[in-house]
């Protein structure tokens, strides 16, 4: 009998072990190309891991891609490809139902593309006609009546996160936080204390990037304004502003391995880059393009 027994445990580790490796081998991530995806906490983190070595290529925001080739210490050493992996919009999110706050936002929004403001900061951080979106005149949720704008005209505050990404909210050569969203925050901010005869103020609170539904949910901020892409999962997730600027999705390499590649197309590039590491930003458009889902 205890023979028996033995044998059924032996065969019950068995297949509890092969189960385990099935499961293993089907959660095997699938990547858009390369042979392994690293998320980093920022995305200036993408920039620093080519630099030292650890990933080879970068996906990013072309926003941001577009300031840091043409400005400060990684202009020399790295540049953008002449093709992108996705084109899509920046918007700004807060706590699912909290669509009082957000129209609030959409008023701020609409207000600052019709009287030129929009413009007039683009203009100030190198964002010209074809990142400003701004052609939205409607409010979604011009009839929300939650709670939300009450609590936040009560505090006195805009509790906004954000990561440092130039040129969307960062320091400059000064030591000044300045940046794209950070102006527009304040512009907003300065519109809606005149319109409706409050005295709100920004409060910028840097996050970690991945966490920013959680912070929303337990209401450590107000909002998410940082070059947040609008997709069809955070829509449903968080009251959503309209777009305000569009964005595409970057590839980054080093200048030295541009003979690596070849250049000739995407997809061409995408084969000779196989055996790459590629580094994405973590709970970023880019990662959820790079990990393939199956």
């Amino acid at each position: 009998m205890k023979k028996n027994v033995i044998k059924i445990a032996a065969v019950v580790c068995l297949v509890v072990a092969v189960a385990v490796a099935a499961v293993a081998c089907g959660s095997k991530s699938k990547y858009l190309f390369g042979k392994e995806t690293i998320s980093l906490s920022a995305q200036i983190d993408i920039l620093s891991s080519l630099s030292n070595g650890s990933a080879d290529i970068g996906v990013m925001d072309s926003v941001m891609a577009g300031y840091y080739m043409n400005n400060g210490s990684y202009k020399d050493s790295m540049k953008a490809l002449p093709f992108n992996l996705s084109e899509e919009e920046y918007g700004i999110g807060a706590k699912k139902g909290n669509d009082a706050l957000i129209s609030k936002i959409n008023e701020g929004l609409i207000a600052l593309q019709k009287n030129g403001e929009l413009k007039k900061i683009g203009d100030k951080f190198g964002l010209y006609g074809e990142n400003l979106v701004g052609n939205d005149t409607t409010n979604p949720v011009g009839n929300a009546t939650d709670s939300s704008w009450n609590k936040v005209v009560a505090s006195g505050k805009l509790n906004i996160g954000y990561t440092v990404f130039a040129p969307i909210a960062y320091k400059d050569t000064d030591g000044n936080f300045t940046g794209f969203d950070i102006e527009l925050a304040k512009k907003i901010a300065e519109y809606l204390n005149a319109t409706y005869n409050v005295n709100l103020k920004c409060e910028f609170i840097e996050i970690d990037w991945s966490t920013k539904e959680a912070l929303l949910e337990n209401g450590s901020i107000d909002l998410v304004w940082n070059g947040m892409t609008i997709t069809k999962e955070r829509k449903e997730g968080m009251s959503m502003s309209i777009p305000y600027l569009a964005n595409k999705q970057a590839i980054i390499i080093l200048k030295k391995d541009e003979n690596s590649y070849d250049l000739t197309s995407l997809e061409a590039f995408k084969s000779s880059a196989k055996n790459k590491i590629i580094a994405v930003e973590e709970g970023s458009a880019a990662e959820e393009l790079m990990i393939v889902k199956k």
